[in-house]
């Protein structure tokens, strides 16, 4: 769509928009005017009848005639009710059949009339089915009050509305042709002037020295003359760069590495947005010596190394974060760093330029992290175990199978280290899968209370033997978002990890809340709880607060990686602290459901 036609558009809506709205402004004051207009004479003339009606004798005999006759007179339709609300005399209706008429007492201009000596309406009327203008006055008599009422039928208001509007309609139309006459004037002279201005903008794409030099101290003029500077500008900057160097930016700007080019001076010549957007460069980096912006020692010492001796080096450095509200890194980087110098004269002396390209391997040096840290402490729990087990049937093997009591003692101690060290293997196994995705979560609505309960009712016998309290303090009906399964292993290792890290005859309570569309479960116990310098790690695989305990009681070390993995796989959050007693208190946030949540 051309601008013309926008124009015209704009003009046309424009026209329209105030068409309607006069229309409308015009309808309803005229409209209230003539009704207001209308009523007051029909108040008057109401006035007039009653003045009449009150000098009649009798009128329980004249009421008839006297309505007849008072409406030639007045214009308008006369009906004349007496004190119990019956209907004694009406123009519109033959004195024979006003039997037939129903008591107008309820009539709202009556009613308002017997109460306040006054009323007005307007509906449609029951009798003659037409909308009607009703006036009411009361008239005190001997026998009691009666009404005068007169009704108008207001077709003179709506004839005069139906020529207001047609009128409005012809001037709106004629505004119409009008505006769109002047947008089509206003726009050609318009159009042509930017037509111009897009075919010189054309002709500069091959040729800069075009010029447009548009008259004029209007938008378009200014326009013209801001595209005569520009190709001005980008004339100049080619011959500066050449073709070779639009390349080399362009290749540049599209780099995923970073690039950092040094001159001869030891400051910056380019930065890439990508090693800006990679170590939180702000502003103009360019003119300012390195060690300014990234400050890095170690980069400093490979730029002026590569810079003097001419050669190549590669180096991996460490970036530290910046300080809050300084530019650098949010977070601390590791990068390779290809460091080479740039080619110069051989009669050159002094340093260098320098041109380095970044690669960040921050995510790769963690992972590799990772991976020894978890391969180290795998092995450390698998030795332990296998040694015993080892050991146990090398005694066997020696001869002690023929000693009944103590080959029942290393066969035990061989079946509980390989009880461990299957339970080792199945956690190792659940958290590759978890982190893996390979194990598919229906989260659907489950009933919290009833999943504590079955989970606490199979660490019953083990809080037994310790004299532990297990309470669950649940409502009934808190449900949250979840996959059956994997909230049963969370309320398992929790309760269980909390019966294994208290001392006998020790408490732990089950107890959740609902807030905010969330639900908030809670295991808590009275036991020593967990030193603040351990609560940030506890949720690590293998880590352990007291070693020697943990793996006495048979644990893996990786029940509560395994709750924190599943509860983050579930979009919750799980976190511990020491509560008011001072035992650990392990806080665990899911999505609340509602009864009719499907299972997915």
């Amino acid at each position: 769509m051309g601008i013309r036609s926008k124009l015209i558009a704009f003009t046309v809506g424009i026209a329209v928009l105030a068409a309607v709205v006069f229309d409308g402004y015009v309808m309803k004051t005229l409209g209230a005017e003539l009704g207001d207009q209308t009523e007051a004479d029909l108040a008057v003339r109401t006035e007039l009848v009653a003045a009449t009606v009150a000098r009649a004798g009798d009128l329980a005999t004249e009421a008839a005639a006297l309505a007849a006759a008072l409406s030639e007179r007045a214009g308008a339709r006369v009906t004349l009710i007496d004190p119990s609300g019956a209907v004694r005399g009406d123009s519109s209706v033959a004195p024979e059949r006003l039997g037939e008429l129903e008591a107008h007492a309820t009539r709202d201009e009556v009613a308002d009339a017997r109460h306040h000596g006054a009323g007005r309406s307007e509906r449609v009327s029951k009798t003659t089915q037409m909308r009607m203008l009703y006036a009411a006055r009361r008239l005190d008599r001997p026998e009691g009050p009666w009404v005068v009422r007169l009704a108008f039928e207001p077709i003179a208001i709506d004839r005069s509305l139906s020529a207001a509007r047609a009128r409005v309609v012809q001037g709106t139309l004629l505004a119409l042709a009008l505006a769109v006459s002047a947008a089509l004037l206003g726009s050609r002279a318009l159009s042509g002037r930017l037509v111009y201005l897009t075919g010189v903008a054309r002709e500069m794409r091959g040729d800069l020295s075009r010029r447009a030099r548009v008259q004029g101290r209007d938008e378009v003029a200014a326009l013209g003359s801001a595209l005569d500077d520009l190709a001005e500008s980008l004339e100049h900057s080619r011959r500066e760069l050449g073709g070779e160097g639009e390349r080399f930016g362009a290749v540049l700007e599209s780099m995923r590495e970073g690039v950092l080019v040094i001159d001869e001076e030891g400051d910056i010549a380019l930065v890439n947005p990508a090693l800006s957007q990679l170590l939180g460069i702000r502003g103009d980096a360019v003119g300012r010596p390195p060690i300014e912006v990234l400050r890095s020692a170690s980069l400093h010492e490979l730029i002026e190394e590569v810079a003097l001796a001419r050669a190549a080096a590669t180096r991996e450095i460490e970036i530290a974060p910046a300080a809050p509200g300084s530019a650098g890194p949010p977070g601390r980087r590791i990068l390779v760093v290809n460091a080479a110098p740039l080619a110069l004269p051989a009669q050159s002396r002094g340093a260098a330029g320098v041109v380095a390209v970044f690669f960040d391997v921050t995510e790769l040096r963690r992972i590799e992290g990772l991976q020894r840290n978890f391969i180290a402490n795998a092995s450390h729990e698998l030795r332990t175990p296998v040694a015993s087990i080892r050991a146990s049937s090398e005694t066997l093997l020696g001869g002690a199978l023929d000693d009944q009591e103590a080959a029942r003692d290393f066969v035990e101690v061989i079946e509980r280290n390989a009880a461990r060290l299957h339970r080792l293997v199945n956690d190792l196994l659940d958290l590759s899968r978890i982190d893996g995705r390979e194990r598919p979560l229906s989260q659907g609505a489950i009933d919290l209370a009833a999943q504590a309960e079955a989970a606490v009712a199979l660490l019953r016998e083990r809080a037994r033997e310790k004299r532990t309290e297990v309470k669950v303090d649940v409502a009934p009906g808190t449900l949250v978002a979840a996959d059956a399964r994997a909230l049963d292993q969370i309320l398992t290792n929790l309760v269980d990890n909390a019966i294994h890290h208290t001392p006998d005859g020790s408490r732990v309570v089950v107890r959740a809340r609902a807030a905010n569309g969330r639900v908030v479960l809670e295991v808590e116990d009275n036991g020593p709880g967990i030193p603040p310098v351990h609560q940030g790690r506890v949720f690590e695989r293998f880590y352990r607060v007291d070693p020697g305990r943990s793996r006495a009681s048979g644990g893996t070390g990786l029940g509560l990686s395994i709750a924190k993995h599943l509860v983050e796989a579930m979009s919750g959050d799980i976190l511990v602290t020491n509560g008011a007693a001072g035992g650990a208190l392990f806080r665990v946030t899911l999505p609340g459901a509602t009864a009719g949540a499907q299972q997915r």
